[in-house]
């Protein structure tokens, strides 16, 4: 690995230097060609504050046009108020200067000579307003859905913060998105989606994503973007799409922060806070959560097994508790070289902990209702673990602000221990078991990154990149049994597993946009060569795989509007076995339901299309779409049962699996009372495997809605609706599920501080039942978290700043 990311490192490094060359070759050969030049006026100036002349700092300077008023220049002033604005051509212009807290102020007719160097204004005046505001004030929002030409970008308003204490609560309200029984993210109802975070892979932060997203506090998230049919800049994994967790950047001068402390039931509780400091070319942030979660669940399964001589039925019950606790903590800085060069660096840090309990009554009965085997098993498991996680960013900006390079490096390390004891008590003797499992993970992540973005006209624009990525994952699990004459536990090699799993990616892309007043294509093409080395210890079983895969992607828009379009996309995916899939590690935890890897999984290859049309305004809007998606070689989980009713659970390549239909977003604002948002979606679903003999086709629906009401004296209520449809999955189908969640909020303290009241899963509805039928057994089952979840949070937002930005 070590030798691989060094050469890895030194070709980023080479084409950073090939790319650093090229603008100044084109600047050279410019310049050659230069026939005229004009020299501009430098305009330079002083704005106080009335009374006592105090510059005011960082506000903003614009230079309008005198006969239709439109921005030809501009610039800020420095800490004492001073600001000097260069090459201003000839002409008549109105001077605007606007900051916060303070009333616009216009100075007209002023005059740039065709022969002037310099003019200088001397003092302009500026009036605070009249209460001036000296701490966070929340401008307008912006509009809350945007529809770029391959993305759905959904701006993260106060509303949506005010009742989210983490980003699995602000996912669950973004259109399209949902949650399924263990906190992963889905896409139109289905799993396998890529998570970045600021365009970085999401397990950086560590391996279990639930626990990120829990983690990561919701004020810190500025924008969430939504991918349906990405284009090649993105990776390529992911065969449901793709969504990008964006973190706020305003470079806010001076101080801002906030706390939040939220306190629920059931010993579910959270804090945080977060601080950005900012003068001169020098940033600084820093945030630190906590939570604690205590959550209660239950568990039903009953199956019938056709493949014994007699017809047996195994009954399951039980009823579990998991308490988690993790804490998450950030730190970095940016540094302005100057104009055109920034870096930035950081460091985060997260930590985490669970404690289950679980206690299921298994029954095994005869046709005629008499119990053959019945058991007890009860099980007591830990686990801890810790993520460390170091990033650099570069970014050159050229004379074009939208031309520009960025290198980005990433290395994260983390660590996972747990223990597990299963207590297996019945009447019968050969029931009766006592086990122990140890479990031990460790892992390395290097991530090389550069992007480099070439507008070659006004309208048309080549970006293309290189990234690399590297995974090392160790990981061991001993199982040990209690030999009840000797009275100690024997481990046992047939159950237990020593893994070894390395990856090594490397991929380039390039995607061209071009734009016209009413049409819009961006082509894009990904290749990526992807090499994995799987390593049994246990067993002394080694081997590597190896894959070369292209990913195209491209979308068309024509506008109709201002604020409307049409769109095409396509996007081909592919989603490769990750290491957790293959490892052959058998889960015996509950031993009539038992788990294991593949090592002989193939990638997934989904071909996604997408039609739409979208209109969206600030008071709102709607994106209806025909969508497709269809894998012919998909990845999904099978179960198959042995005589003895021992169900097995493996990730397959099963066939074909399609999913094809409509779907519509929307939002709409009504006055300042009401705000609304949502997605609705009506499709067919499909899978279809003939060595498997599955053969499920279903039509279904599925939709969400969010909505924010203003209620007299400061209250906002709210309200969240999710409904996702029946739909078919491998050997069966699974059942719709609802949920729906409440808020109510009070802006405290002139709007520095808000206090909610907030319940989650008001109707204890939020059941997942599947039901299963092949020609060896059928089965239904049931999992349902039993406890709604009820929290009272209080937020307060402090700061002197000096530039807009939305930090509700």
């Amino acid at each position: 690995m070590k030798r691989a990311a060094t050469l890895s490192l030194f070709v980023h490094f080479t084409l950073l230097t090939f790319l650093f060359s090229v603008p100044a070759a084109f600047t050279a050969q410019a310049a050659d060609l230069k026939i005229i030049h004009i020299d501009g006026g430098k305009l330079v100036g002083k704005v106080v504050e009335s009374p006592g002349n105090i510059g005011v700092s960082f506000a903003t300077v614009a230079v309008l046009v005198s006969r239709d008023s439109t921005l030809s220049t501009g610039g800020v002033t420095d800490e004492n108020g001073v600001f000097a604005i260069p090459d201003v051509k000839p002409g008549k212009y109105i001077i605007r200067v606007t900051n916060m807290g303070y009333q616009t102020k216009f100075v007209p007719n002023i005059n740039v000579a065709t022969e002037a160097n310099l003019l200088d204004l001397g003092a302009i005046v500026v009036l605070p307003e009249a209460q001036k505001l000296n701490e966070v004030i929340v401008k307008g929002e912006k509009t809350m859905i945007v529809d770029d030409i391959d993305k759905k970008i959904v701006n993260i308003g106060k509303d949506m913060l005010a009742t989210s204490n983490n980003v699995s609560d602000l996912l669950e309200k973004v259109p399209a998105v949902s949650l399924d029984e263990n906190g992963n993210p889905q896409v139109r109802g289905k799993g396998n989606v890529v998570v970045l975070i600021d365009g970085k892979p999401s397990n950086l932060y560590g391996s279990d994503l639930p626990t990120i997203l829990q983690s990561f506090p919701a004020n810190l998230i500025e924008r969430i973007d939504v991918m349906t049919t990405p284009s090649a800049k993105y990776e390529g994994e992911g065969a449901s799409g793709v969504i990008d967790i964006i973190t706020k950047k305003t470079k806010i001068r001076g101080t801002n922060g906030g706390l939040r402390a939220s306190l629920g039931n059931r010993n579910s509780h959270s804090a945080s806070g977060n601080l950005s400091y900012r003068v001169g070319k020098v940033g600084l942030n820093a945030s630190l959560s906590g939570q604690t979660r205590n959550m209660f669940w239950k568990r039903e399964l009953s199956r019938d097994n056709f493949i014994s001589e007699t017809t047996t039925r195994l009954d399951q019950s039980g009823t579990g508790e998991n308490k988690s606790k993790n804490a998450f903590g950030r730190i970095g800085m940016n540094y302005d070289i100057n104009d055109k060069n920034s870096v930035e660096v950081g460091m985060n840090y997260s930590l985490y902990g669970n404690r289950n309990l679980s206690n299921m009554l298994n029954e095994t009965s005869l046709p005629n209702g008499v119990i053959s085997e019945r058991f007890d098993r009860i099980s007591r498991s830990t686990g801890d673990g810790n993520n460390l996680n170091f990033n650099f960013d570069y970014r050159k900006k050229f004379s074009d602000k939208d031309h520009q390079l960025n290198f980005t490096a990433n290395y994260s390390l983390g660590n996972s221990d747990g223990e597990s004891y299963y207590d297996q008590e019945s009447v019968i003797d050969s029931l009766v078991r006592h086990q122990q499992n140890f479990r031990n993970n460790n892992r390395k992540s290097l991530y090389l990154n550069s992007d480099y973005t070439w507008p070659i006209t006004k309208k048309a624009t080549l970006e293309v990149g290189i990234r690399s990525r590297f995974n090392t994952n160790d990981n061991t699990n001993s199982f040990y049994n209690l030999d009840r004459e000797l009275g100690n536990y024997v481990f046992d090699p047939n159950i237990s597993n020593i893994f070894g799993y390395k990856d090594a990616t490397y991929t380039g892309f390039m995607t061209f946009s071009q734009k016209t007043d009413l049409w819009g294509m961006r082509f894009g093409m990904r290749l990526t060569d992807y090499n994995q080395n799987i390593n049994q210890i246990s067993i002394n079983r080694d081997f590597k795989v190896h894959f070369l895969t292209i990913v195209p992607s491209l979308a068309l828009t024509r506008k109709l509007g201002e604020s409307s379009q049409l769109k095409l996309n396509y996007s081909r995916r592919v989603q490769r076995p990750e290491a957790d899939w293959l490892n052959p590690y058998t889960d015996v935890s509950d031993p009539r339901n038992i788990q294991s890897g593949n090592p002989n999984l193939r990638p997934e290859f989904t071909h996604k299309a997408e039609m739409g049309y979208s209109n969206y305004e600030t008071s709102g809007g709607w994106g209806p779409s025909l969508f497709m998606d269809y894998s012919n070689n998909a990845i999904t989980r099978v179960r198959t049962i042995n005589e003895a009713g021992v169900s097995l659970t493996q990730f397959d390549n099963v066939g074909r699996e399609m999913a094809y239909g409509l779907e519509t977003d929307f939002s709409q604002s009504i006055g300042d009372i009401l705000k609304i948002n949502g997605s609705g979606r009506v499709f067919r679903s499909e899978v279809v495997s003939q060595i498997a003999q599955i053969d499920n086709r279903t039509w279904s629906y599925s939709g969400n809605v969010n909505a924010f009401v203003t209620l007299p004296a400061d209250f906002r209520a709210s309200a969240y609706l999710n409904y996702e449809g029946p739909r078919a999955i491998a050997q069966g189908t699974r059942d719709g599920v609802f949920i729906a969640n409440m808020g109510i909020r009070k802006d405290l303290l002139e709007k520095k501080a808000t206090i909610s009241f907030n319940v989650q899963d008001i109707f204890l509805s939020r059941a997942y039942k599947s039901h299963l039928n092949t020609a060896t057994y059928s089965q239904n089952s049931l999992w349902q978290q039993t406890n709604r979840q009820i929290n009272l949070t209080f937020q307060y937002r402090f700061g002197k700043i000096s530039a807009s930005g939305d930090d509700a």
